[in-house]
């Protein structure tokens, strides 16, 4: 056989490797397809490892079966068979990490139920996979990882000093997401102001999305210690009060019952309401301009209570319109003592606000 048409065979066999490997994800992708939709974890992971592998094992395969023909290139059967082996490590390395990072996905969401990501344990997880497949291919090339471990241990001193701040951030992500007090979905409020729903507690920090949508990164270690009120522990659902004034004309009971009459029928109405619990009506004070109450109302989450609170007021000033009861403006009485000086009346009554 000529040397011109082995050379052609092998670039051919470089070139089916690939696109073998090519055509071999596309049918692993179709299967999945129809595979995944049943909902079994384990089919979706072991289509996602066939599919991490089918091209550069392909591509090896081609590559393997051309190096061994007469091509006359000048390597060392030896050498080749360890890059080789060390591409093959490398991918299996590669796929192997994504694969275990989606197991420890899959049972933190289970165990934590919530659906929102947790990227730091499949950080974590893919690095200690890459570290541990790296070192396995440096052992299978013949490489002695003993003293590389060892200078390995130091260098982890080193950096480890370097990176104080950060280590301190990825220790303080795996407290956060293993006291389970914080998780992913929970809305919370932190003692600097910030409120919003916890997006994802990765390897540095949390993000927090807040009412209007925009993110609110926090370095993990701060958020850690934070003062902290979590509204989606123990249950999401919780009270909101609305402070109410009546004039000291008005009948209590009845004030009361249309009070009463109104919030129950805001809670029926909306879907933010929370209809398990009975709204309640408490008068605490007798204020400078009326009788003074609050209407305790539920709501199913935080974020539900604006449009509670706002429907409610509006159906409580119509109510007390079309019953008479008077909503009273601030009003401050003055008593003048007989005999006074006109004077010191009018002075009086300038300062009366």
């Amino acid at each position: 056989m000529s040397k011109p048409l082995i050379w052609a065979i092998a670039a051919a066999l470089v070139i089916m490797g690939p696109l073998l490997g090519i055509a071999t994800r596309r049918i692993v992708d179709r299967l999945a397809e129809k595979t995944i939709g049943k909902g079994r974890a384990m089919h979706r992971m072991g289509f996602g490892l066939a599919h991490d592998l089918a091209v550069p094992v392909g591509a090896l395969i081609g590559l393997t079966i051309a190096l061994a023909l007469p091509t006359g290139l000048p390597f060392s059967p030896a050498s080749v068979h360890q890059i080789l082996t060390a591409a093959l490590m490398l991918a299996l390395t590669y796929a192997v990490a994504r694969l275990c990072a989606d197991v420890v996905t899959s049972v933190a969401k289970r165990i934590t139920g919530v659906s929102g990501s947790v990227s730091l344990f499949s950080t974590i997880t893919r690095v200690v996979v890459f570290v541990l497949g790296i070192l396995i291919t440096l052992d299978s090339v013949g490489v002695q990882i003993t003293p590389l471990l060892g200078a390995l241990g130091i260098g982890a001193l080193a950096i480890a000093l370097a990176l104080e701040g950060t280590l301190a951030n990825l220790f303080a992500g795996v407290h956060i997401l293993a006291s389970k007090t914080v998780q992913p979905g929970d809305f919370v409020k932190i003692d600097s102001g910030d409120i919003g729903w916890v997006r994802d507690v990765n390897w540095r920090t949390t993000t927090i999305q807040d009412l209007s949508g925009n993110f609110i990164i926090v370095p993990n270690s701060k958020f850690a210690e934070a003062i902290l009120t979590n509204f989606h522990r123990p249950d999401q659902d919780m009270a909101v009060t609305v402070e109410v004034s009546a004039s000291y004309a008005s009948d209590l009971e009845h004030v009361e019952a249309v009070a009463l009459d109104v919030a129950r029928q805001a809670v029926k109405e909306l879907d933010a309401g929370f209809s398990g619990a009975e709204p309640r009506v408490r008068f605490h004070t007798f204020g400078e301009s009326g009788v003074e109450f609050r209407v305790v109302l539920r709501t199913r989450h935080y974020e539900d209570q604006y449009l509670l609170v706002s429907e409610f007021i509006k159906g409580l000033h119509k109510r007390f319109r079309e019953e008479g009861i008077v909503i009273p403006y601030p009003v401050r009485v003055l008593e003048i003592a007989p005999g006074g000086a006109p004077e010191s009346r009018l002075a009086a009554a300038l300062h009366t606000p």
